[in-house]
């Protein structure tokens, strides 16, 4: 579990907004998840995506990575790859199953260095949904 810039327990809502866009965790289950601000706080340089989620926090076995983002889909992408990498070198995240959320103003048309970016988190088995302005995950 990370233990720092973080917030570890078991709400209802977890949610954050920025520009116009929001992404909430509907914690229906109850269980205890670790909200981590990365932008700023974590990661103070480089690359990287604004939060992300520790679900159940002491044995942490699935972490949620959100990017919330105006339409660079490409450079939002490029925000969780580089997150993941870091968490998987700096707190052990490799054994973790990895969800990322890509919040954006619009969609932009998908280019060779977006479709290449989607086929690596899927060869590494990341779960990624993209969504417009809004978006809940219900656990």
């Amino acid at each position: 579990m990370i233990v720092s810039c973080n917030e570890c327990d078991k709400r209802a809502i977890f949610a954050q907004k920025e520009n116009k866009r929001s992404f909430r965790i509907k914690n229906s289950s109850k269980k205890y998840i670790n909200e981590v601000r990365v932008d700023g706080c974590l990661i103070k340089s480089g690359k990287k995506c604004d939060w992300l989620y520790e679900i159940e926090c002491q044995s942490t076995n699935e972490i949620f990575y959100v990017e919330l983002k105006g339409k660079d889909l490409n450079h939002a992408l490029e925000q969780i790859l580089e997150t993941i990498n870091y968490c998987n070198r700096v707190h052990n995240h490799n054994s973790c199953k990895k969800r990322a959320y890509i919040v954006l103003s619009r969609y932009p048309k998908e280019d060779s260095s977006i479709q290449k970016k989607k086929k690596e988190l899927n060869k590494r088995g990341i779960k990624l949904k993209i969504a417009t302005n809004v978006h809940e995950e219900v656990i």
